[in-house]
């Protein structure tokens, strides 16, 4: 062989061994990523944006609730759906403090979601109601549900149907 020859082959195998030594490095790297879990309202045509705005005390009205996974492992969760108003506290930290409407338990899969069609209503008159939906998830060191620190919500008036 030449010496041009033997740099580049030897300048060949540098540059495989580097790759071989580097790519697990990199590989783990690009593969964390932080845990996080979805959810989501649409609705009654499974869309964003078609929620129902005005609403009489009891009506029913039809929704599609979205949960997603990707939390590394199967998870067990809960949402809750909560009557508050324009007054009413919620964040990522607090739940809000007010009774619950409805709940759902959804067990996932890794990296999987669920739409599930779910009605609800609401039993009191009033204008700029909140209907808040809080995610939990099963933590079996406490064995319970806790705060997930997910939650959206609709904003609705509420009418009362009048009789008389």
């Amino acid at each position: 062989m030449r010496d041009d020859e033997l740099k580049i082959v030897a300048l060949a195998l540098i540059g495989l061994t580097a790759a071989v030594a580097i790519y697990p490095i990199l590989a783990e790297y690009r593969g964390t990523v932080e845990p996080f879990s979805e959810l989501g309202i649409l609705g009654p045509n499974m869309k964003l944006g078609d929620y129902p705005r005005e609403l009489a005390v009891g009506q029913s009205f039809n929704l599609f609730l979205y949960v997603g996974n990707h939390e590394g492992g199967v998870e067990y969760f809960r949402v809750l759906a909560k009557l508050g108003d324009v007054n009413s506290t919620v964040s990522d930290t607090t739940p809000l403090d007010a009774p619950v409407l409805a709940s759902w338990d959804i067990v996932l899969s890794k990296e999987s979601n669920s739409t599930l069609p779910i009605t609800l209503s609401v039993d009191r008159a009033g204008l700029n109601q909140r209907v808040v939906f809080e995610l939990q998830m099963y933590d079996p060191v406490v064995n319970d549900f806790v705060y997930h620190q997910r939650w959206t919500q609709l904003w609705m008036n509420v009418t009362s149907t009048g009789l008389g």
